[in-house]
């Protein structure tokens, strides 16, 4: 039972550990994401400002520019919710796991408690008998 016990809290530990790496994964993702996001609306804004009145050339491939990137920058915003649901299934994922992990961690110390208190149970029936044993003989 106890080493059962022992390979579960150890199979618990491993997959706490790579559901970590997957959360951390998911973050960074995220993370990668707004970057991008940001930098994407700032180009946007940047080819925004570009005035009218300068040459008519620089200012049409500027308006070009503006209606290539809004319809990625509006895929980015759709690509960075699926990643923000990613990351809290995850981190919902890796809570559970968490919490099974340390309710065997728990109930195995319980479990290695429970068993050195039999035994010292045990231990001391022996030593009760052996000494009503040696009692009853001493006094016969």
């Amino acid at each position: 039972m106890s080493q059962h016990l022992s390979k579960l809290c150890i199979q618990a530990e491993k997959k706490l550990a790579q559901l970590g790496q997957k959360r951390q994964d998911s973050h960074l993702s995220v993370q990668l994401n707004q970057q991008q996001h940001q930098a994407l609306s700032q180009m946007i804004s940047a080819y925004r400002g570009t005035k009218e009145g300068t040459n008519v050339l620089l200012w049409k491939n500027a308006c070009g520019m503006v209606q290539v990137l809004e319809p990625m920058q509006v895929k980015l915003a759709q690509k960075s919710e699926f990643l923000q649901q990613e990351q809290l299934r995850i981190d919902r994922l890796w809570q559970k796991q968490l919490g099974r992990q340390q309710g065997l961690r728990w109930f195995e110390k319980q479990t290695h408690l429970q068993n050195e208190a039999r035994v010292a149970r045990r231990d001391q029936s022996v030593l009760d008998d052996m000494a009503g044993f040696y009692y009853k003989k001493k006094n016969v």
